[in-house]
């Protein structure tokens, strides 16, 4: 399978990275191409004696190159793919060199370790399972009690910050957000750490004009939460492990491949990129097309190196996800991927307006710490004036966010005409994330806002 020149670019980690692989998409950058029917290869000739050897595994896409970049893909992966995308014909067809099926074995060695590693905890023994929770337990109480001490210090702050008001918070400045920031770090309470830096952007944002409301629900929200981890043995399973995620507790990608997954027809509506102190992440949003069910998929990038794994939007495939513990489960992990394709026909069919935010009332109901959610708006057309929204058949409107900052190019792509929307609604606006018009799937570089 091989993806169109616009979904090829999506896959890059940066601007700086698409256009330096896109000057690599000629011919005479590249020799010894080769492909089979799941990989591709070939060599690139750099400022040294030795041309760089780049390799793709086409089922997820999945690049290796060797070069020094430490970003993933690099310009040599993206150029090859380009290169694939616009002459195929190049591509000898014939079995893979020693070190393209060195790497394939090793990649396929790595999935099969984990899958047995998942499947191995999973049959533990009840004294082996006794053993492993004692140790746990262990580690996890003595940072349960560095967490509620860091809780009754945030909420102390809290308290003191609402007697006061915030007509003098912006005066303050970032600093004084980043120490108590910086307190949640040290109480190993990175959640937390992450609300309050969003809160102090939410302050500092000049494109809210209602910044005073928003940021008072954050805080309370915040609040909430750590009244919630106060008082987490007598909350439900479900919302423990919501609430423990937001504070800052993680879950192995082993315990969450080790459920039950959910098989489906998944499609890649959507992504968005945000930065958080050198690190970067990337957020996909799938829908299963059978199903309706929604999941995130979230991959990180530490520094100048590239993610992991890459979903492409406007593309699909056939696979099973496993959802993390939530009340109402989101974010999930891909078990197994098949049938890697271009999405080429309209995604599945959008829920009425009535009924997707009657999901969301569902989702906030069972999780109400859940700030995002995804909404697919059929039919309706983006208006611009003193307050931007998206309006449907029925002339029922939904604001749009004061963030969103592609609204002359949503406008230009409906040309006053109603068109399909997927896009975060944070109960009080939606930030667009791509449309879908005229049989394509096209999609906002969106960065996070508040």
């Amino acid at each position: 399978m091989t993806l169109n020149a616009d979904q090829i670019l999506a896959l890059a980690p940066d601007a700086s990275s698409a256009k330096a692989g896109s000057q690599l998409a000629g011919p005479a950058k590249w020799g010894k191409l080769g492909r089979t029917d799941s990989a591709v290869w070939g060599e690139c000739q750099g400022s040294g004696k030795v041309p760089y050897r780049t390799q793709i595994d086409l089922g997820e896409p999945a690049f290796k190159c060797s070069c020094p970049s430490r970003k993933f893909p690099c310009k040599h992966g993206i150029g090859l793919y380009l290169l694939l995308a616009s002459h195929a014909a190049l591509f000898a067809a014939g079995p893979a060199p020693q070190w393209v099926s060195d790497w394939l074995d090793g990649r396929q060695q790595r999935s099969e370790k984990k899958q047995q590693s998942a499947a191995e905890k999973a049959a533990a023994t009840p004294e082996q399972a006794a053993a492993q929770a004692a140790a746990a337990h262990k580690r996890e109480e003595k940072r349960d009690n560095k967490v509620a001490a860091g809780i009754v210090e945030l909420q102390t702050w809290l308290e003191d910050l609402a007697r006061e008001g915030l007509s003098t918070v912006r005066a303050r400045g970032p600093a004084f957000w980043n120490d108590i920031a910086a307190r949640m770090v040290d109480a190993q309470a990175g959640g937390l750490a992450a609300r309050l830096r969003r809160a102090s952007g939410m302050c500092f944002d000049t494109r809210l004009p209602d910044w005073e409301t928003r940021l008072a629900r954050e805080l309370a929200s915040l609040y909430l939460l750590g009244s919630a981890c106060r008082r987490l043995p007598d909350l439900a399973p479900p919302l423990q492990s919501d609430v423990r995620a937001l504070v800052g507790w993680t879950v192995s990608q082993e315990d969450v491949l080790a459920q039950a997954g959910v098989q489906d027809r998944w499609q890649v509506l959507a992504q968005h990129t945000s930065d958080s102190e050198r690190v970067r992440a990337r957020t996909s949003w799938l829908r299963g097309t059978r199903s309706g069910r929604w999941a995130t998929i979230m991959h990180y990038a530490a520094g100048t190196q590239g993610y992991d794994k890459v979903l492409a939007p406007a593309t699909e495939f056939d696979g099973e996800l496993c959802f993390y513990p939530s009340a109402y489960p989101l974010r999930a992990l891909i078990r197994q991927q098949d049938a890697f394709a271009p999405l080429d026909t309209t995604p599945a069919p959008a829920p009425t307006l009535d009924a997707a935010l009657a999901a969301y009332a569902d989702a906030l109901a069972r999780n109400p710490f859940l700030d995002r959610f995804p909404l697919l708006l059929d039919a309706v057309v983006p208006r611009a004036g003193a307050a931007p929204h998206l309006e449907g058949a029925d002339g029922r409107i939904v604001p749009l966010h004061a963030g969103f900052r592609h609204l002359w190019p949503l406008l230009a792509l409906s040309g006053g005409h109603p068109l399909t929307v997927m896009a975060e609604w944070d109960g009080d606006a939606v930030i667009p994330l791509s449309v879908f018009t005229e049989g394509r799937l096209h999609h906002f570089d969106n960065e996070t806002v508040a």
